[in-house]
């Protein structure tokens, strides 16, 4: 796509634009602490921190707050328009948004590539070490059978995780890492 440099994701632009449709958790997200993982390390500080707010669900409802926690990061999962023989307006969800983050974190594996450095490999701890490097969402909540979900709040929260990927400040982030072993040469 000769144009890439110029969708909003990559710009560091959020979409839709801040305002009254700024980014916002809504209903069909998901979010929480497994009940089979131990909260790894890279994430305790952040997790911590969320779990200080007063107007999280009630505790009545027994949640885990001590097992790894999800999700890490968000994207953009509403409004899709997906052309696959015709247009289908307003596709939702998972298969939207996994997508969507994905291919910002192709375009930064491309980014070091090009540097001939390694591919970044597991991003959780570059993640939580690097929160500032994500649009941050503040607005909205998941929803549950109990009416309570978990709300979006400043820093990383079980509903938006750190917040969705700006391009421009991931770019800076993983240019100033090491090159790491090296890329090998393809050969075709």
């Amino acid at each position: 796509m000769e144009n890439w440099k110029s969708t909003p994701l990559v710009r560091g632009k959020t979409w839709p634009k801040p305002g009254t449709e700024a980014e916002k958790a809504i209903g069909l997200s998901s979010g929480g602490f497994s009940d089979y993982w131990p909260m790894p390390d890279y994430q305790k500080e952040a997790v911590s921190a969320y779990l200080k707010n007063e107007d999280l669900p009630s505790k009545s409802r027994r949640y885990n707050v001590t097992g790894r926690a999800y999700p890490d990061i968000s994207a953009q999962a509403t409004r899709f328009v997906v052309i696959a023989g015709l247009p289908m307006p307003g596709v939702s969800g998972t298969s939207c948004a996994s997508p969507t983050a994905a291919g910002v974190i192709a375009l930064l594996n491309d980014l070091r590539l090009q540097k001939n450095a390694s591919t970044l490999g597991f991003l959780n701890p570059l993640i939580y070490s690097n929160l500032a490097a994500f649009n941050d969402i503040t607005e909205g909540s998941s929803f549950s059978d109990c009416g309570e979900g978990w709300p979006a709040k400043a820093g990383w929260d079980a509903v938006t995780g750190a917040g969705t990927p700006d391009y421009q400040r991931l770019a800076k982030v993983v240019q100033s890492l090491p090159s790491g072993q090296g890329v090998a040469e393809l050969i075709v």
